[in-house]
C-alpha cells in the first residue's frame, strides 16, 4: 500500500509520481490518495491570503486542483493502475481515491 495524502497537487510532474508508484506496488496493491478539488481553490486562497490562517506559501505551491475526471484521466495514462473508488469529502473540496494496481 502507498498513501499519497495532499501531495499530488504540489507536483510539477504528477504522472511521473504515479508511474513510480505503479512500479513499486505489488499486483493488487493499493494507492490511497487525497487531493484538493477545484472547489477548494477559492476557499484555500481566501483562508491564506485574506484571513491568513493557512500558509500562503503552501497554497501558492499548489500546481493543480483535481476532480474525478481529472484523476481518472491521469490514472488512465499510468500503466497498470485503475481507479477503484472515488469520493469527495469536506463539502466536495477534497477527493479521496482508492487506486489499484492491476496485472
Amino acid at each position: 500500500m502507498v498513501t499519497l495524502l495532499a501531495v499530488l497537487e504540489h507536483l510539477n510532474y504528477p504522472l511521473d509520481m504515479l508511474r513510480e508508484i505503479a512500479r513499486v506496488l505489488k499486483p493488487n496493491g493499493i494507492l490511497l490518495l487525497t487531493v484538493p478539488s477545484h472547489l477548494a481553490k477559492p476557499v484555500l486562497e481566501f483562508l491564506a491570503y485574506k484571513l491568513k490562517i493557512v500558509s500562503e506559501d503552501e497554497i501558492r505551491d499548489h500546481k493543480t486542483y483535481y476532480n474525478k475526471k481529472d484523476l481518472t484521466n491521469l490514472i488512465q495514462q499510468t500503466p497498470n493502475l485503475c481507479l477503484h473508488k472515488h469520493n469527495y469529502f469536506q463539502l466536495g473540496m477534497n477527493n479521496f481515491a482508492i487506486i489499484r494496481k492491476i496485472l
